[in-house]
């Protein structure tokens, strides 16, 4: 059973009356190997926490575009294209998934069919595409298959094929789009060590 709360305000997730660490906080010591300046990538995250909302409003038939600041109406109107162009079928859109068995939450971009396969897509409007994606998608993945199996068969290719396929969207200031598979098999394994590090340094402290 998954019993999921999570606290905005301090932006923590507690997984069966336990607080856990987030996806994204797993994986702080990959960006500060990446040797981003920790102002930098506040400002980048509170940038890019309102494009996937204007995102997610657009899921929902809800945005009002009216009220988008021109700067980030253009990262939206990317997104768009990446719909209309892919034909990519969104199932689920800033959903709060959590894994049991590894003892860790968080949110995902999107989940849904593209080519009719099963896709887990993370959006970013960076200059370029972090390396972390890759092994954050892969803790997103193992989670959304815990947390929605039944979408997860949905979704699958073929009978018996549970694949799940990774991508990073990357979208550009400019209203263009860009979608990177993520594929390295090490991706998963990257994550775990990194949610080992992190309950280790938790327990020491």
């Amino acid at each position: 059973m998954i019993d999921l709360h999570f606290e905005e305000s301090s932006h923590t997730y507690t997984l069966n009356g336990r607080r856990v660490p987030s996806v994204t906080q797993v994986l702080d010591p990959l960006i500060v190997l990446d040797g981003i300046p920790w102002d930098v990538l506040e400002a980048a995250r509170i940038f890019g926490n309102h494009v996937h909302l204007a995102c997610h409003l657009y899921n929902l038939g809800t945005l009002d575009w009216d009220s988008l600041d021109p700067v980030l109406a253009s990262y939206v109107r990317g997104y768009v294209r990446f719909l209309t162009d892919t034909g990519f079928i969104v199932l689920a859109s800033e959903e709060r998934v959590a894994s049991v068995k590894m003892g860790y939450a968080g949110t995902l971009d999107l989940f849904g069919r593209l080519d009719g396969e099963a896709a887990l897509i993370d959006a970013k409007r960076t200059v370029a595409v972090p390396r972390s994606v890759g092994p954050q998608t892969a803790g997103y993945e193992q989670a959304v298959r815990e947390s929605h199996p039944d979408a997860v068969a949905q979704c699958a290719s073929g009978p018996g094929d549970g694949r799940i396929n990774r991508y990073a969207l990357h979208l550009r200031a400019d209203g263009s789009w860009r979608l990177v598979p993520k594929t390295d098999p090490n991706d998963a394994r990257v994550f775990l060590a990194a949610l080992t590090l992190h309950n280790y340094l938790e327990e020491a402290a």
